[in-house]
């Protein structure tokens, strides 16, 4: 591990220092040149509000109270998974929230984060981009869209219930996608990805006008399809289904009806939704056999960016709060921030 910076000291006034001492959850907030610091489950919400669209907030190891976002900032956290190498605990945000992107100047952009409840949109949000996050539910109601937006890494552990267009998935797990099949132009690009599908609708897979390169989908029946507006190329199906590629007219798709042909561990199709330990890993006969339009093994672990749940960004690891205050009234915080 790369250390960017080892240690940085702040000194604090005694009135806030038995706040500080009980708390080890972390928030900084970067702007113009200027970072603040904030304390405790609320330290989301707190350097939230001082923010304004093109700011970055950073987020310790810990669980956070959530907020809706309504402004284009970037929020890291430590990662999405316990880094059991470097004994870091993932940052978790704690409850529901929205995220409403309304800056044309600044992007959207979460990275390294854990959400185990339901994250909403609400409005149009553009180019908004997803990285190495862990969901378990992201929805929208119809007037509300997610545009241009790009996921890389990520986990949608329940399911993506949203209208989209010129969406981007690279080497991201996703529990159930549903989209307007409708809709021209309704959609994403899904590369490299692994797609569980749920069978709320037996007659179409709910992809829209979707495509899907170096994918592995995973389904148990045989009625399921995909859109006719959408595309397939390299992919692979795990499952008893033979014809969800009958409305893709190129042949370079392929079946396999046993999970142990495919996967390392992988056990049943009921016992992944919501189980984060799932890897997905391939046999070394699969990954010989099932190989994507770039020569490299199909799913998530192919490509040129394979899946995985650690941040490359600058990350809070540690913070030693002094347990006294110093005889002229101060406190003395040590902050460790790293990255790999």
């Amino acid at each position: 591990m790369k250390k960017f910076f080892v240690s940085l000291v702040m000194l604090l006034s005694t009135s806030a220092a038995s706040l500080f001492a009980q708390s080890s959850l972390i928030a900084t907030l970067s702007h113009d040149g200027e970072v603040t610091v904030f304390y405790g489950a609320d330290a989301l919400k707190e350097s939230y509000a001082k923010a304004v669209g093109g700011d970055i907030i950073t987020l310790s190891s810990g669980s956070f109270n959530a907020i809706n976002i309504e402004k284009a900032i970037t929020l890291r956290g430590v990662g999405m998974a316990m880094d059991t190498v470097n004994k870091i605990m993932p940052t978790i945000l704690n409850g529901d929230f929205s995220i409403s992107e309304t800056d044309s100047i600044h992007n959207l952009t979460l990275e390294g984060l854990y959400h185990n409840h339901t994250m909403g949109c609400s409005g149009t949000i553009e180019s908004a981009q997803f990285i190495r996050c862990r969901f378990n539910t992201i929805t929208g109601p119809y007037s509300s869209k997610l545009s241009n937006c790009s996921f890389l890494n990520c986990r949608i552990s329940q399911e993506f219930l949203c209208i989209g267009y010129g969406n981007m998935f690279y080497n991201s797990i996703i529990e159930d996608i549903v989209f307007d099949s409708t809709t021209s132009g309704s959609g994403g690009s899904f590369s490299n990805c692994v797609i569980n599908i749920d069978d709320r609708n037996p007659a179409s897979m709910g992809a829209g006008f979707s495509s899907f390169e170096n994918c592995i989908l995973i389904y148990d029946a045989t009625t399921r399809i995909l859109d006719k507006g959408a595309s397939a190329y390299n992919c692979l199906v795990v499952g008893t289904t033979n014809d969800i590629f009958s409305n893709v007219p190129n042949k370079t798709n392929k079946v396999a009806s046993l999970y142990s042909d495919v996967f390392k561990t992988y056990g049943t199709m009921a016992s992944i939704a919501g189980n984060d330990d799932e890897t997905f890993e391939l046999t070394d006969a699969a990954k010989a056999k099932y190989l994507g339009l770039d020569g490299t093994q199909v799913g998530i672990y192919g490509g040129a960016i394979p899946y995985t749940t650690s941040v490359a960004i600058p990350k809070i690891t540690k913070c030693n709060v002094a347990a006294k205050s110093t005889v002229d009234g101060m406190l003395s915080v040590d902050i460790e921030v790293s990255a790999e």
